[in-house]
């Protein structure tokens, strides 16, 4: 592991924060650049992105902080000591929606393109987010005996475990990728507020008709599904239920990734249904 990057006297740069920061500029940028595809205002753009990485930021900490408050009850300061680690990824997304949700209010028609816009930046910027954690050595894997199995030196066991930060970090530039094809080949349809997806090659014979942010909800969903399943081989101590096999066991990771699924699954069949389909 490398959790110092750079270490100039007392002064250390130490690689989460590094990585933390370079997916909050290249999600920033991703978001920058598809909001000007899709012909929205670049100052509003600016505007909330610079309101959605701090919301983020204060969200992941005030989840970390209540599933773990055992830690903070004692020194109630230690909750604002960010620094020293202690941040989940899905509290910061709750939150952030619920922030996005209520600056936008005022913008309705174009709420789903912000959406479908802030989605691709999210999945780049928790891509590269998670290699700062490899590098870390935090959020590590169960153990294990396969081929590509890390020892990470930071825990003093000698044990090889999964490196479920990777896992993770690969499936979001997967699914960022997906996202990122799907947004190519959406144009407006004439006539109507729906959006129409067209595949470049005809092994689909009938259009796909998606409304604005649709993308969103595909990618929140699809999120979800990757950190639930990795949440299978990787390390925790707390459990909602632990049986006696791996896949009757469940954290709070996988119950908040349960809820995102569902309500993802909701609202994606609830803006695009009609009764036409």
């Amino acid at each position: 592991m490398h959790p110092i990057l750079i270490q100039i006297g007392s002064f250390s740069l130490k690689s989460y924060w590094v990585f933390m920061a370079l997916g909050f500029v290249l999600g920033g940028i991703v978001i920058y650049w598809q909001a000007k595809r899709k012909n929205l205002d670049p100052h509003k753009t600016k505007r909330l992105i610079l309101i959605t990485i701090i919301s983020g930021f204060i969200g992941s900490r005030i989840l970390y902080v209540f599933l773990n408050f055992g830690l903070y009850q004692k020194n109630l300061l230690r909750i604002f000591k960010f620094w020293k680690g202690g941040l989940s990824w899905q509290g910061g997304f709750l939150f952030n929606l619920l922030v996005m949700l209520l600056i936008l209010r005022s913008d309705q028609k174009n709420l789903g393109k912000w959406l479908d816009t802030g989605i691709l930046g999210i999945l780049i910027g928790h891509s590269i987010g998670r290699i700062g954690c490899f590098l870390n050595g935090c959020c590590y894997g169960i153990t294990t005996n396969i081929p590509w199995a890390i020892q990470f030196s930071n825990l003093g066991d000698n044990l090889l475990r999964h490196p479920t930060q990777l896992y993770e970090s690969f499936g979001y530039f997967v699914i960022f990728l997906l996202l990122y094809f799907c947004s190519k080949n959406i144009y407006p349809n004439k006539g109507n507020k729906n959006l129409k997806l067209i595949t470049q090659k005809s092994q689909f014979p009938k259009k796909i008709q998606l409304k604005n942010g649709s993308l969103f909800f595909i990618g929140s969903f699809l999120h979800s599904f990757t950190r639930f399943i990795v949440e299978y081989f990787r390390y925790n101590k707390d459990f909602i239920y632990q049986g006696s096999t791996w896949y009757t066991t469940v954290s709070y990771a996988q119950l908040t990734a349960l809820f995102i699924m569902i309500f993802s699954i909701f609202i994606l069949l609830k803006i695009n249904y009609s009764k036409k389909n």
